[in-house]
């Protein structure tokens, strides 16, 4: 019977959870949803008996929550065996793993023959608060961590919407969130435990009046918390911020299905019709163009072969010429060679001049695991399996190094750089392009394949953290959404509807360049986090609590 109830909660956080993030019936996601989503798995955790029991059950709630959110990688074709199936699985294994820490204490304690003090302490509902969020904290952190990492359905999503309380970023990454979620979740599990403990005995107002007496301390220190946290982020919000600078942009989402073949030219053509409403959009404003994104993936011959082709096609309007007569730098995303005999490409995003001169190429280093790259196919015995598996066994070559690249605007330039789909979702990818001197993020994407908008709104919130955690303005120029303008504390400057073929032209706005406390630290809540863990694991040896 118990473990049954635990299951059901379990189901029920998963549910939760699921509707906590950006969704097709909740468009942002519900910070209200994400602090109750954690209660039902505290108490299920603290319920259970065994840890196998916790095991599974950090397997059911992590691996349902994962197919209810991501259900839209199903759409990724011939790949959908591994986006959703591997990833569900994968994500199940991983908090399965993790879950052998949340048993630690319990195994202390129910194997201590005696009540130390120290047992006394695993016992107490502070440690179990703050064994809870630590752990918790972890687990996101293992799972957005590494190659195989997956940032999506992450708690710390569901807060997009309490724009003051996500300030708080800039010190302590989306991790530092993620504790403060998980810890007011499990204050208000215990407070409900407390409650149901004491209404076996107790009329409904003496039982509210006690377990609030009883938790009186943690409801205290929960209300500081949130009072300090939602008041830095009103003074950050809220906090007049002067451009330096300004970069007359224009964003191209010419919503082309790019897996449909003989697209090329017509997703060309587009994005040059979208490109001169928008040029002619600024001259009207009496303002001088001074940049043009176009999407991931929109051209399909890789560079540097394809330049003498891209000068003669499309026939009508031949895009070298058409970058030439614009007079106005170009970002488009094309495939780059790495190594035409072995077939090596790379997903990069192509820098041109004013001339239609290549002023460089950025690759994409972050690949998305078993979709743009799969392990070990350097095999042959392994592409073998997969050809006969799914009929593919190829993929992109990752990019080794970090580029920036200078935008000429009006006396001055811009230092600009390009991250790619994906890794606009990891603070490490932009740390390390934010310290080679960038001024404007400038991401390009492709999400057009998934076919809904919670996909496409989940991988925005997934960035948008990244402008608050830099306070550096961050573009999006996607093939179907969400294509937007971010401001340095995540105000949205400007935007375009989803899956509609439109053309954004705003004055960036581009701010002194400075350092914030997370990118000189990292992730040093995670590494507390696990200090704490290591430091836990020593005390209790120390303390023989087996004897």
């Amino acid at each position: 019977m118990v473990i049954m109830t635990n299951v059901t909660l379990e189901i029920l956080s998963a549910i939760i959870l699921a509707l906590a993030l950006p969704n097709e019936f909740i468009t942002f996601g519900s910070p209200l949803l994400g602090i109750l989503a954690l209660i039902p798995h505290f108490i299920a955790l603290n319920n259970a008996k065994s840890l196998r029991q916790i095991c599974i059950l950090c397997f059911i709630q992590s691996c349902l929550c994962h197919i209810l959110s991501s259900f839209w990688l199903s759409n990724f074709k011939d790949f959908a065996i591994f986006t959703l199936g591997a990833s569900a699985l994968g994500t199940g294994a991983i908090y399965s793993f993790t879950g052998i820490l949340f048993y630690l204490p319990k195994t202390v304690v129910q194997k201590s023959l005696i009540k130390s003090k120290t047992i006394l302490l695993l016992e107490s509902n502070a440690f179990k608060i703050l064994w809870f969020s630590t752990i918790y904290t972890l687990w996101e952190y293992l799972k957005c961590t590494g190659f195989l990492a997956y940032p999506w359905g992450t708690i710390h999503m569901s807060f997009y919407k309490a724009k003051y309380f996500c300030q708080i970023v800039d010190i302590t990454g989306v991790r530092g969130l993620t504790f403060l979620i998980s810890y007011f979740s499990s204050v208000i599990s215990v407070i409900i435990l407390s409650f149901i403990k004491n209404s076996c005995h107790n009329s409904i107002t003496t039982t509210i009046k006690k377990s609030l007496f009883e938790n009186k301390n943690l409801i205290f220190s929960s209300l500081s918390i949130f009072i300090l946290v939602e008041s830095y982020g009103i003074f950050q919000y809220s906090k007049e911020r002067i451009p330096t600078k300004t970069m007359n942009t224009i964003l191209i989402q010419q919503n082309i299905d790019s897996w449909k073949p003989n697209q090329g030219e017509k997703a060309i053509l587009d994005s040059q019709k979208l490109t001169e409403d928008g040029i002619n959009e600024l001259k009207k404003q009496g303002k001088r163009p001074h940049l043009v994104v176009w999407s991931e993936s929109v051209l399909q011959i890789p560079f540097p072969q394809s330049i003498r082709i891209y000068k003669t096609i499309p026939k009508t309007s031949p895009l070298i010429n058409f970058i030439r007569d614009s007079n106005v730098p170009m970002i488009i995303g094309a495939p780059l060679t790495i190594d035409f005999d072995e077939r090596k490409f790379s997903n990069s995003a192509v820098v041109f001049d004013k001339d239609a001169n290549i002023q460089g190429y950025y690759s994409k280093i972050h690949l998305v695991p078993f979709a743009e790259y799969i392990p070990f196919t350097e095999y042959e015995f392994v592409r073998n399996l997969l050809d006969t598996l799914v009929g593919f066994s190829s993929g992109w070559e990752p990019g080794k190094e970090f580029r920036a690249f200078d935008i000429p605007v009006s006396n001055n330039f811009v230092r600009v750089s390009v991250p790619i789909c994906f890794e606009d979702a990891f603070s490490d990818i932009f740390t390390q392009l934010k310290k080679l001197g960038t001024e404007v993020f400038v991401n390009i994407s492709d999400d057009s394949w998934s076919l809904t908008k919670s996909a496409e709104y989940q991988h925005f919130v997934v960035a948008w953290f990244r402008a608050i955690e830099f306070r550096t303005t961050l573009l999006r120029s996607t093939n179907a959404g969400y294509t937007v303008i971010i401001d340095p504390c995540g105000k949205i400057l400007a935007d375009l509807p989803l899956f509609e073929k439109k053309f954004l032209s705003y004055s960036v706005p581009v701010y002194e360049n400075i350092t914030t406390c997370y990118m000189i630290f990292g992730e040093w809540v995670s590494i507390l986090c696990i200090l704490l863990v290591i430091a836990t694991g020593f005390f209790i040896k120390s303390s023989n609590l087996y004897r």
